[in-house]
């Protein structure tokens, strides 16, 4: 039995020296673990203070270049300051001709604009509108409204268009935009 005793202690004390190592691993690994995250916590913190101190002005120029970006800013947000109105034209369709055969073009156009009383004039002009759009649209040619070009010079022109039938110009009060929610060819 003696000897069984000193089996069981050399054994408990070969144990012991083991778990006291992976112990010793456990916190090694917990220490390198959270060094790691220290140091990704202080990157990241460094590069958000170096990018908000290179925002700052530091000289008169910069300070100058500032106060000139603010005032067209202060422009923009007068623009943006208005509420847009929008004014639903319909769907539009019209046939052209594409090598020796009829092909159609359908949108569905609205209007934008910041002025009431000209948007309130575009409402009681539609049927003027879609008169002029129509007959604009008809006389495209099918192979250019295929492409994304074709039908943005087709939105310039129908703006231009929407603007001559209200007898406004290009400055001041006028339709904003106009906008193709939705567009079909065949």
């Amino acid at each position: 039995m003696a000897e069984e005793e000193a089996t069981k202690k050399k054994r408990s004390e070969d144990e012991e020296p083991s778990e006291g190592s992976s112990g010793g691993k456990r916190k090694l690994i917990l220490l390198i673990v959270g060094a790691i995250l220290l140091l990704g916590i202080g990157i990241g913190a460094g590069f958000f203070v170096g990018n908000m101190t290179a925002d700052e002005p530091d000289s008169a120029e910069s300070a100058e270049v500032y106060e000139e970006e603010g005032e067209e800013d202060s422009d923009r947000k007068k623009k943006d300051d208005r509420h847009n109105i929008y004014i639903t034209v319909g769907k539009l369709l019209a046939a052209v001709e594409h090598n020796g055969s009829t092909r159609y073009i359908q949108a569905e156009v609205d209007l934008v604009g910041y002025e009431k009383s000209v948007m309130d004039d575009a409402q009681h002009n539609v049927p003027a509108l879609r008169n002029r759009l129509l007959l604009l649209f008809s006389s495209q040619n099918f192979d250019d409204v295929r492409t994304i070009a074709g039908r943005e010079r087709l939105r310039v022109e129908s703006l231009k268009a929407v603007n001559d039938v209200l007898e406004l110009g290009p400055k001041g009060d006028r339709v904003e935009d106009v906008y193709f929610t939705a567009f079909v060819i065949q």
